[in-house]
């Protein structure tokens, strides 16, 4: 039986993760950054324009190449996400492309990129939450996330519980242990 992971930029779409942390001095600055990004208010301008992801950063490893040794940032495991995006416009619509990707059950090495879904709707940003109105499959959805707004980055977690509302996970394949994914999403030049 096949699982279909839908990954879906705006909000709640896909697996589970978080960030990894280190020590070096770079992630320490890029934490006080992150800090300082937390306290600024973030307006609809600062969402304005195109983004791309460039993090999807789980919460455990996974090994989704089966080279060895996995990685928490999935980008590194598969180039089945490379072209999620989203825009922001100032009219408040939003046009999203999102990735799919199907896993056999188990630990097999069977998974396969699937195409690409556009998704739009309506957009806004209240007490520092990104807000999606979105229609999937006839149905409409609003999601309201919270954002961690850097220099030319924006990022938000996903909860396991939150991809279960798209995601029928049977419980056994290879990326059935994430619980939290952040995704980062940088402006595109």
């Amino acid at each position: 039986m096949k699982l279909i992971l839908n990954v879906r930029l705006y909000c709640c779409l896909l697996l589970a993760g978080f960030l990894s942390q280190s020590c070096s001095k770079e992630d320490i600055s890029q934490e006080s950054q992150l800090k300082l990004s937390n306290a600024t208010t973030v307006t609809t301008a600062d969402m304005v324009g195109s983004w791309d992801l460039t993090k999807m950063m789980a919460d455990v490893e996974v090994d989704l190449d089966s080279t060895p040794g996995g990685s928490k940032n999935l980008l590194d495991e598969t180039d089945c996400f490379n072209t999620m995006s989203i825009t922001f416009m100032s009219d408040s619509t939003f046009v999203s492309n999102n990735a799919m990707m199907t896993f056999e059950d188990g630990d097999g090495d069977d998974f396969s990129c699937l195409s690409d879904r556009m998704d739009s709707g309506n957009w806004y940003v209240s007490d520092n939450k990104l807000v999606l109105e979105l229609t999937i499959n006839g149905e409409t959805f609003i999601h309201e996330k919270a954002i961690d707004l850097g220099s030319g980055t924006f990022a938000f977690d996903v909860t396991k519980i939150e991809s279960d509302q798209y995601v029928n996970d049977p419980g056994n394949t290879r990326a059935s242990e994430i619980r939290i994914l952040m995704l980062e999403y940088t402006r595109a030049k």
